[in-house]
């Protein structure tokens, strides 16, 4: 009874916790959605940008298809590649995010290495540089990672890369792709059913709320300095759940095997 008293305390804090998390979680993607759709000016004059569900943008915004802003849309080779244990990095989708569909760092000594023959083959296609952003095309879908690195690597069907052009900036992008907009992109592109690949011509069609460039670097920087505030937050109470984890399964175990008495 005391035992089970105790975890079902444990259990109650959890769960709270998991809760708090999820509400943090939320608050940030409706943060970066609405600064993606209206800006930083609550004052502004607004507009109907005449899609539904990014309803009304300031007055001197445009709506425009990704293609526009973009130099190139492409995934990457087709084909599995000859893997070796000393070559260039590949980069698959498992490498950018985690089973959560959250993205996560790179573990370079992990990845998939390829012959640089091959790598300078794959790169005449399709050649990922810094300053481009990929984005998750098979399986985890529509989550962004601009390529803030040097070094070179190739990228494999699962990965989309996005060269921009002038008109846009790519961390401006990169929040665009981490808003809600691209759950409606994704639910509208593939009208039914769950989807577990998007396409490159559906990628190009997305619909983007643009501002001009001094206002995308600002939107940008708010939500560098907002989302860092929050990601620290999560990132606390996500070490918080794991001890509170950690302690119930000790718990149990020092019960059960007697290590620990019941006064």
């Amino acid at each position: 009874n005391f035992l089970d008293q105790k975890v079902e305390q444990i259990d109650y804090i959890i769960e709270k916790i998991k809760e708090v998390i999820e509400e943090y979680k939320k608050y940030k993607l409706s943060l970066i959605t609405k600064t993606v759709t209206k800006g930083l000016n609550p004052d502004v004059k607004m507009k109907d940008s005449g899609i539904e569900w990014i309803g009304e943008i300031p007055e001197h915004w445009e709506v425009i298809k990704l293609k526009k802003l973009t130099t190139q849309i492409i995934d990457g080779t087709h084909a599995t590649p000859t893997y070796v244990d000393d070559g260039i990095p590949f980069l698959r989708v498992t490498d950018i995010t985690d089973i959560n569909n959250i993205l996560k760092d790179i573990d370079w000594d992990k990845t998939a290495k390829i012959p640089l023959e091959e790598h300078l083959e794959l790169i005449k296609r399709c050649k990922p540089e810094k300053g481009d952003l990929l984005v998750s095309k098979n399986g985890t879908i529509g989550v962004p990672r601009v390529i803030d690195w040097d070094h070179e690597f190739s990228i494999f069907v699962s990965l989309c890369l996005i060269k921009v052009n002038n008109s846009i900036d790519v961390n401006y992008l990169y929040y665009y792709f981490n808003s809600s907009l691209i759950l409606m992109e994704i639910a509208i592109g593939g009208k039914t059913g769950t989807i577990t690949n998007l396409h490159l011509e559906m990628i190009k069609e997305f619909l983007v709320p643009l501002p001009k460039k001094e206002e995308q670097y600002q939107i940008v920087d708010f939500l560098n300095d907002k989302c860092s505030i929050i990601d620290n937050i999560i990132y606390q109470k996500e070490r918080l759940l794991t001890e509170m984890e950690s302690y119930k399964k000790s718990l149990i175990y020092e019960y059960v095997t007697g290590k620990k008495q019941v006064v």
